[in-house]
């Protein structure tokens, strides 16, 4: 005896009203399938449309906090440079603070820049070059 007739050896006819209910029920089965099968997709599209609006957030919330980061960090630069310049600054007008206690550069200052002389010299004004 074949596998074929083993296994179907103990199989029972099918009444014929039965089969007659399962036959007319195959397109109900059928209109359930593609419901099932349009809700489905249905819910897919929902996932992958609420997916993207999510994806299309989180990207622009990125995109701010670049542009951010990117004003604080120019700003900064600014602001280092400036604090190069005002430090530079600073320590030319300490530099020239300290020289002016110098009794000698003060009276270098008096007469290159104010004309002072001291008693009995006499001052010669010379042609410049620049005509």
């Amino acid at each position: 005896m074949s596998t074929y007739n083993r296994r179907q050896s103990h199989k029972q006819r099918v009444n014929p009203e039965i089969r007659t209910i399962i036959r007319n029920s195959e397109p109900a089965n059928m209109q359930a399938k593609k419901h099932y099968q349009r809700a489905h997709a249905n819910r897919e599209k929902k996932i992958l449309f609420f997916g993207a609006v999510f994806a299309t957030i989180f990207a622009i919330q990125l995109l701010i906090s670049q542009v951010k980061l990117h004003t604080a960090n120019v700003t900064l630069t600014a602001s280092q440079d400036r604090l190069t310049a005002v430090q530079k600054t600073n320590s030319d007008l300490k530099s020239s603070r300290k020289r002016l206690d110098d009794p000698t550069y003060l009276q270098q200052i008096l007469r290159d820049k104010y004309g002072y002389t001291k008693q009995g010299e006499i001052i010669y004004n010379l042609p410049s070059d620049n005509n």
